[in-house]
């Protein structure tokens, strides 16, 4: 948990801190960023950085958690016991590709896996402020389609890693490694078709 250092937090300076941060990280990787380099660009003090975060480590993972949170709120999915089901799947679906084709999105990516070949013990925390909180809106959502009955039931989290596997797979290591684009719109729409086709196989609810 961050302990508060010093004066109290102006939230503005705060917001202009966490968007510099976010900037030089995916620009330049977490080593090859500073306090001092984040304190210039955000117009503050190097003190006034430690104010707000305690070290470089806790401004990395807020201002990834920053991003991720802004990203999702975007377009929330809002699933009812009237829902159609597939459509509202399609849409989030949808939503997830999009995220994860983002530059930024892939940039981080590339920064989580350099920090993973460095064997660097932040790369779990670093995971658990992005990578992870889309996961816990893939398991919600399947959660509560299972407590309306518009799918068979089974752990959230296995139904999750089926379908973000289906909707990643090959494709998206090839586009990590720069061999080739993040699909195109009828690209994607392909990918998520054929993505729900194979989850209703296994998931959709036994006829009344």
């Amino acid at each position: 948990m961050q302990i508060p250092v010093g004066r109290p937090k102006d939230l503005e300076k705060r917001q202009r801190i966490l968007e510099a941060a976010k900037a030089l990280f995916l620009a330049h990787g977490y080593q090859g960023s500073s306090m001092n380099q984040i304190a210039r660009a955000a117009g503050v003090t190097k003190l006034t950085v430690y104010n707000h975060f305690q070290d470089k480590a806790t401004l990395f993972s807020c201002a990834i958690e920053h991003t991720c949170e802004a990203i999702l709120q975007e377009h929330p999915q809002v699933l009812t016991p009237d829902s159609d089901f597939t459509q509202a799947l399609y849409q989030v679906c949808s939503r997830s590709l999009n995220i994860a084709n983002r530059p930024e999105a892939i940039k981080l990516d590339l920064l989580l896996m350099e920090l993973a070949a460095e064997q660097s013990p932040l790369t779990e925390r670093f995971y658990q402020a992005s990578h992870s909180k889309l996961h816990r809106v893939w398991n919600e959502f399947f959660s509560r389609a299972q407590q309306f009955g518009l799918i068979q039931a089974d752990a959230p989290q296995q139904q999750t890693e089926l379908m973000v596997s289906l909707l990643m797979g090959m494709r998206h290591h090839q586009v990590l490694l720069g061999l080739c684009p993040p699909p195109s719109q009828t690209e994607q729409h392909q990918i998520i078709q054929q993505a729900i086709e194979i989850f209703m196989l296994k998931y959709a609810p036994a006829p009344a």
